[in-house]
């Protein structure tokens, strides 16, 4: 089937299209914004001018009157009418501003006809003028408005047009000339300046409503602004209490979680050889008092960070990649025997990691190896750290494996796993965390990338390749 074919458009309509007249008044990036009324307060205000600019009418033609005398074909009270009639509308400029225009317009054309004195005044010329301003300042429309100045123009137009053919304006002009010795012809002349002065006059009204919508336009995008800035920093300071919670939950929980869990295991083996062997449940005892004056000084550290208000986010970072194998030797204490391996690449220093990504590293091994002491029967557990990937775009990968069976009441609260994932997420890395295929065991990998913020190693690793720590104590 063929495209049909475009139907042509009218002289109104091609003025009067989003592309014409319409992106002229308006503003083509918002096409349906409308300008929202003055309200009460405005509606108030446009009453009290319009009652005050028909007094000034009142007063101006009787002075009028005074000095140029009384239309005596015309009763006199008719030119007062015509000022009320053309001036009261302004109470609704703003409020109706296109129906105001509408009526404005036949009342003036009107008034000119019923009194000739009154089109001449300043005061019904200003409400002219006001009435067009107002209708494209404050037209709800642009479509509307478009047609509306369209229409205003022709009618103008024609109301020219007759005035110079048919009425006797031009007549009576060139009767009152004595001599016409100007560079025109006097109809030539006295068109031209009747449409100069038309032109400036109403065209200097639809620009000034116009600059005053744009103008409107711009103070609601600045209000629309700054409204999306306030919710942005609203939800930026939300967002920042929620992240700030989650971190000092996950740093309560590496803190008090593991050294509660072995506060708790070595109290248990201290009370199961108090009788039997009281050196290995005094050993235990010491193992108890030291992780509880640990975990005392590490939390009042975190407090301490939290009541300063100058302290930064990464001010409490405790442990590093470099503490790994203290780490080892605690856990060996407490029964679990531990074996750590590396194999990174030459070009990765570990001495050169940003301090919070060694501290987050440290902490996911901490919290792995306390949910083998608290959730697995295995006493052997092997964590290998080892990098991934080429050249100035790598990662480090740290693997935790064991080979037990879960406990029976070894049913956690899933807040260790959560904050597992969100310390590898906060630095672009991933956790994975499940059962071993072929079990039995769990498997908990971290992987975190480290690109180009490790150089080439010129000093010694912080711990052996496959160095082991074995198990001592109970």
């Amino acid at each position: 089937m063929s495209p049909t074919a475009a139907e042509p458009q009218t002289f109104l309509q091609r003025f009067t299209t989003q592309g014409g007249l319409v992106a002229v008044l308006g503003d083509p990036t918002a096409p349906d914004w409308e300008r929202a009324s003055p309200g009460r307060t405005g509606f108030r205000r446009d009453l009290i001018g319009a009652l005050a600019l028909t007094l000034v009418g009142f007063v101006g033609l009787a002075l009028t009157e005074s000095y140029a005398g009384v239309l005596e074909d015309r009763p006199r009270w008719w030119g007062y009418a015509a000022i009320a009639v053309i001036t009261l509308p302004l109470i609704w400029r703003r409020s109706h501003p296109i129906a105001a225009l509408s009526v404005g317009t036949v009342a003036y054309i009107a008034g000119a006809y019923a009194n000739g004195q009154v089109a001449a005044l300043q005061t019904t010329l200003v409400a002219f003028f006001t009435y067009v301003y107002a209708a494209v300042a404050w037209g709800k429309s642009r479509q509307v408005v478009a047609v509306a100045v369209v229409m205003l123009g022709i009618v103008i137009g024609v109301w020219l047009l007759i005035d110079l053919t048919i009425s006797s304006s031009y007549r009576d002009l060139v009767a009152e000339l004595g001599s016409a010795d100007g560079p025109f012809d006097p109809l030539t002349g006295f068109t031209l300046y009747y449409i100069l002065v038309n032109v400036a006059f109403f065209g200097g009204a639809v620009y000034a409503g116009r600059a005053s919508w744009r103008a409107a336009l711009r103070r609601h995008r600045n209000q629309e602004q700054a409204r999306t800035i306030e919710r942005q920093a609203q939800e930026l300071a939300r967002r920042a209490v929620v992240d700030e919670r989650l971190r000092i939950a996950r740093e309560l929980h590496d803190v008090i979680a593991h050294h509660v869990s072995a506060i708790g295991i070595q109290a248990g083996a201290a009370r199961m050889v108090l009788d039997t062997d009281p050196q290995a449940a005094q050993t235990a005892l010491k193992t108890v008092e030291g992780s509880s004056r640990q975990a005392v000084a590490e939390t009042r550290q975190l407090l301490g960070v939290l009541r300063d208000d100058h302290s930064g986010a990464t001010e409490f970072l405790g442990r590093g990649i470099n503490d790994l194998e203290e780490l080892v030797r605690e856990h060996a204490h407490l029964g679990l025997a531990v074996t750590l391996s590396t194999a990174v690449a030459d070009d990765v220093d570990l001495d050169r990691l940003p301090p919070a990504l060694g501290a987050s590293m440290y902490r996911c091994v901490q919290e792995s190896l306390s949910n083998v002491l608290r959730h697995s029967t295995a006493r052997r557990v092997s964590v290998t750290l080892r990098s991934l990937g080429e050249q100035h775009s790598q990662a480090l990968e740290i693997e935790v494996l064991d080979a037990g069976r879960p406990r029976p009441s070894g049913s956690g609260s899933g807040y260790g796993l959560v904050g597992l994932r969100e310390r590898a997420q906060l630095h672009g890395g991933s956790c994975e965390s499940g059962p071993r295929t072929p079990g039995p065991g769990w498997r908990v990998r971290f992987t975190f990338p480290v690109s180009a913020q490790a150089g080439p190693d010129e000093s010694p690793r912080p711990f052996g390749a496959g160095s082991t720590v074995p198990m001592k104590g109970l």
